[in-house]
């Protein structure tokens, strides 16, 4: 018996890196925008090598405002949706953990599309920007503590996307 393809495997030709669905993880959990989890997963794939990390594994949630309201209330005590949130596997103390997994960025759809249609650009350029904002968290950056932060880490945000966008349809 014909093993059946897997229709989320399938890239358009030309595309220089091939995404590994065991190493990057896209999980749709909202219903109310279409989102194209193919280009999401070779954005991803593009961003981590970008940053000479070809081997870590990454998930990205899309949940609706909602719900990344509830992770937002039960993990950082506020009570309302934000655009993204980032769950590092790398902070603290972790015996016999793996190097490679770099952990969870959660992105509310609702607000991306949102927050897209108030910058006047494609739905899919501010899903790259916060997933690319949540994998700097993911690694270290952050912008909160100091300005000179939140200097280096806007600038390392900003190369990425540009070279990103130069490689990937909006």
């Amino acid at each position: 018996m014909k093993k059946p393809r897997n229709p989320r495997r399938r890239r358009p030709a030309g595309r220089a890196t091939e995404p590994d669905p065991d190493r990057i993880s896209i999980l749709d959990r909202q219903r109310g925008l279409a989102v194209d989890r193919g280009r999401l997963e070779a954005a991803v794939e593009l961003v981590l090598a970008g940053l000479g990390l070809r081997d870590a594994e990454v998930t990205v949630t899309l949940l609706s405002d909602n719900g990344i309201r509830s992770l937002n209330r039960r993990y950082l005590e506020r009570n309302r949706p934000t655009d993204v949130l980032a769950f590092s596997q790398r902070e603290g103390p972790l015996p016999g953990s793996d190097e490679r997994v770099l952990g969870d960025v959660v992105v509310s759809a609702e607000t991306a599309a949102r927050q897209a249609r108030e910058r006047g650009i494609p739905f899919n350029e501010e899903l790259d920007r916060l997933v690319v904002h949540g994998i700097l968290h993911l690694i270290g950056y952050d912008h909160t503590d100091r300005p000179s932060e939140a200097l280096r880490m806007g600038r390392e945000q900003s190369r990425i996307l540009r070279r990103l966008h130069h490689r990937l349809p909006p």
